[in-house]
């Protein structure tokens, strides 16, 4: 069998979980809602075990911020709903479970889940390790250029690829960080004015973002005068958008070996 590496986004696959949850449970109170995230968040991760039957694990979490995208631009997460202070208080148990279930896991303040996934995808890719993502995040696609990478949506059961990507955004893989830092996504401003069609009609001329600018801004109308006009929004956008490749986190893809019934001493503090 070919090795497999399995990353799992800890807190997107935990506050789904949490938001998931019928009302009656919710109902009952906080503690009790938690209790059956931690249950729930715990057999999706057995599934995601079972589905991947991986070599190699690492189950990230966000660290506290700022991060350097907060030094970058003072916006951003800046309307993201906050996590429930009991859920981010009772983090350490989930860590602890994840723990016992002889998983490792990782957490540093200041980096986000996001980097230290795209970091690691990035030397397991170099070392030929088949690696799977489970995550809802789309920041994830941009690393779909490679055959050995997948994206698997654990709600939906729905599992992404290059292909997928262009099924999705009508765009290769390649392209989406340059879609993004024109059309914007999520916590990335992109260009004022300038939607989803636009971005794509100007990739679809120019190929990508350089090629973008690399136009001259007298004659230019529409979509493209916009993103000629905030050049330096556009730009940091990219910026934004990218997952950092290389990171030193201490770790190597040896350290990742998945041992099944094996106590792992954790490397995400609390």
């Amino acid at each position: 069998m070919p090795p497999t590496l399995l990353l799992i986004d800890a807190l997107n696959l935990i506050r789904r979980i949490h938001a998931a949850m019928p009302a009656q449970v919710s109902a009952t109170g906080e503690d009790q809602h938690i209790d059956a995230t931690l249950t729930a968040t715990i057999s999706s991760v057995q599934r995601a075990l079972r589905e991947s039957d991986p070599s190699h694990l690492l189950i990230v979490f966000d660290g506290d911020p700022p991060t350097w995208r907060h030094q970058l631009y003072s916006e951003y997460k800046a309307r993201r709903q906050p996590m429930p202070a009991l859920l981010r208080k009772r983090l350490v148990e989930f860590n602890n479970a994840f723990r016992t279930m002889g998983l490792m896991t990782f957490r540093r303040n200041g980096i986000e889940a996001d980097d230290v996934i795209g970091a690691i995808t990035h030397k397991a890719t170099a070392a030929k390790i088949n690696t799977v993502i489970l995550s809802t995040d789309r920041a994830y696609r941009q690393l779909l250029h490679s055959p050995l990478v997948s994206q698997r949506d654990h709600f939906t059961k729905a599992t992404y690829d290059g292909d997928s990507v262009k099924t999705e955004f009508g765009l290769s893989p390649q392209q989406l960080l340059d879609f993004w830092s024109i059309a914007g996504v999520g916590d990335i401003p992109g260009v004022p004015g300038v939607g989803k069609k636009g971005a794509t009609e100007l990739l679809t001329r120019f190929g990508n973002l350089q090629g973008v600018l690399a136009q001259p801004n007298g004659e230019a109308k529409g979509a493209l005068k916009k993103v000629l006009t905030h050049k330096a929004q556009a730009q940091l956008s990219m910026q934004l958008a990218t997952l950092q490749q290389q990171l030193e986190l201490g770790l190597s893809l040896k350290d990742l070996r998945y041992q099944p019934h094996h106590t792992s001493q954790s490397a995400a503090q609390y």
